[in-house]
């Protein structure tokens, strides 16, 4: 929960007295602008990630071997992650507070965290290394013989590349504290190139330890560069010794990280119950669930989270005051309209379309036709929670912006309760399909909820997003009509390029369709991101001496 973090974050600079001198580039950016640059590094990363996601289809497909590497990976996760959480988020405003005092201190205070938090972590993966077939056995009940083996393997492995993760962490924070964002981006964009690299050359000859090799390096190039440069020009971790320590200090910043600590631990569990519940199902649940997982996050991780994440400093503004809950309403629900304006129509395209486009991404190599079913159908199924899955955070950040941190983890836990629950029983049912609709029924139950609590600050759900929300599901269910009768389009042994030209056919008739009835109903988020892309383009030399460019921008102005 992101919006917590974010909210202790800002609990902790209003304690100081002092608000963070923004760079002049931070300064520039409005909401939109920032979402834009947001969406543009999350796609580069996720870019990377279906490649590696791509290259693991075409080795070993949806199979035992992939379950038992996703299953490691969430063990450091639990143990390690659990209460790293927050660490690299929490860092920034405690370090900006106490260097604005004495930026020696400062420094000091940073060497105690990475000592102590460095040594409790250090401890947490010698037990990981010791406890692991315990760890393997109490994540995954239905592993047996070879999968168990390799998944404990596997688990000591990643042991060191996990730890080394959680400190970087703190290093990012570190960087960020510095006004430099953009070297632990580059460093992270080189380093997971590192993790393809292995993939594609050392599986011949390792196998599925070719992805240990690169989760390995990984993490080394990582904390490595990160702290070489803290090192070398910032003046980090110059005196690192245990004397001196101030240990009030360091309980203090400890008591602030328990509350991250618990909303992390939530959304672990989540994943830890779904992967858990997916080892009693056939070989290869885990790894559909995981294939399929990255298909239905793309319009999330592209819009719903950018987007989110640039309009909470709004947010924060406006939870002041009853004068400014109207103005709360507005945005708040404007900003949901807009996300639903793309979530909704791509929500039931991955529904109706979900195997062809698994089908491009990764039926080749080991992941067979049986595979491709299996994973297309978790699509369908995870996909139908779409929306509640991009309102959710913005609604939790209404809370957190009113300092109410305990609302959001009360719903998060009943949340995960139905989720556990719907997962024993409609994965008896339908497998691991049943997983993905346990999750999307949950969150919709989250959303649900969050609008009834969120009452008690502002009208979350007014009349106007109602209409709009109309509006948008009536073009929606036209493109999806589109897509549902261009399946027998997909039919038969088609090629790689055959596949891609088709979807991108349908794609293109479908959206064309949608903006046109966008249009035609008067749908705000047409004309709100037809007046940003207008606004971007008159930015280009090229483009802006086009006579329709330079008309229609001269009509937005």
């Amino acid at each position: 929960m992101n919006y917590l973090r974010i909210d202790i974050l800002n609990r902790i600079k209003h304690r100081a007295g002092k608000r963070v001198k923004k760079s002049s580039f931070i300064k520039r950016q409005t909401v939109s602008q920032a979402a834009i640059i947001i969406a543009v590094i999350t796609f580069i990363s996720k870019f990377i990630g279906y490649v590696r996601e791509i290259l693991i289809a075409n080795y070993f497909g949806a199979s035992g071997v992939v379950d038992a590497f996703l299953v490691a990976t969430i063990i450091p996760s639990m143990v390690l992650g659990l209460f790293a959480a927050g660490l690299n988020t929490l860092i920034i405003p405690v370090y900006i507070e106490k260097k604005a005092r004495d930026p020696v201190y400062a420094k000091k205070f940073v060497n105690w965290v990475f000592l102590v938090w460095g040594t409790i972590f250090l401890f947490a993966s010698i037990l990981v290394l010791i406890f692991a077939p315990f760890l393997v056995k109490l994540v995954a009940v239905g592993f047996t013989g070879e999968r168990f083996t390799l998944a404990v393997n596997i688990t000591r492995y990643l042991t060191l590349s996990g730890y080394l993760s959680i400190l970087t962490g703190l290093f990012t924070g570190l960087f960020h504290s510095e006004k430099q964002f953009l070297l632990p981006t580059i460093v992270s964009f080189v380093a997971n190139w590192i993790i393809v690299l292995s993939i594609a050359l050392l599986t011949p000859y390792l196998g599925i330890n070719s992805w240990t090799v690169g989760q390995t390096l990984f993490a080394i190039i990582s904390f490595t560069s990160l702290f070489y440069v803290l090192y070398k020009r910032y003046g980090f971790f110059h005196k690192l010794s245990f004397k001196g320590i101030e240990w009030r200090e360091i309980y203090k910043f400890t008591i602030l990280l328990l509350p991250l600590i618990v909303s992390g631990g939530i959304g672990t569990l989540n994943t830890i119950v779904d992967r858990t519940i997916a080892s009693t199902l056939d070989v290869g649940s885990i790894a559909a669930l995981n294939f399929a997982g990255r298909v239905w996050a793309i319009p999330i991780s592209l819009l719903a989270g950018p987007i989110a994440t640039a309009v909470f400093p709004g947010f924060s503004e406006l939870a002041v005051g009853k004068d400014k809950i109207k103005d709360y309403s507005y945005m708040l629900n404007k900003t949901i309209a807009i996300m639903w304006y793309f979530i909704i129509p791509a929500s039931l395209i991955f529904i109706t379309l979900s195997e062809p486009i698994v089908r491009v991404l990764f039926q080749r190599g080991a992941f067979d036709v049986k595979a491709t079913q299996v994973t297309s159908f978790a699509v369908s199924m995870y996909s139908i929670g779409l929306f509640a899955h991009a309102a959710n955070p913005l609604l939790g950040r209404v809370f957190y912006s009113y300092k109410n941190t305990i609302t959001p983890v009360i719903i998060s836990i009943c949340t995960v309760g139905l989720n556990i629950f719907l997962n024993i029983v409609l994965g008896r049912l339908i497998g691991a399909g049943g997983i993905a609709l346990a999750t999307s029924l949950s969150v919709t139950f989250g959303f649900i909820v969050y609008n009834i609590t969120v009452r008690k600050y502002l009208i979350p759900f007014t009349k106007r997003l109602a209409i709009e929300t109309v509006k948008i599901i009536l073009c929606s269910t036209v493109v999806g009509g589109v897509s549902y009768l261009s399946l027998p389009f997909f039919r038969g042994n088609l090629g790689f390029i055959a596949l891609v030209v088709r979807l991108l056919l349908v794609g293109l008739f479908a959206g064309g369709i949608y903006l046109v009835l966008s249009y035609l109903l008067k749908v705000e988020g047409f004309f709100f991101f037809r007046e940003k892309f207008y606004q971007a383009v008159v930015k280009v030399p090229i483009l802006n001496r086009i006579p329709f460019i330079k008309r229609v921008s001269s009509s937005n102005k």
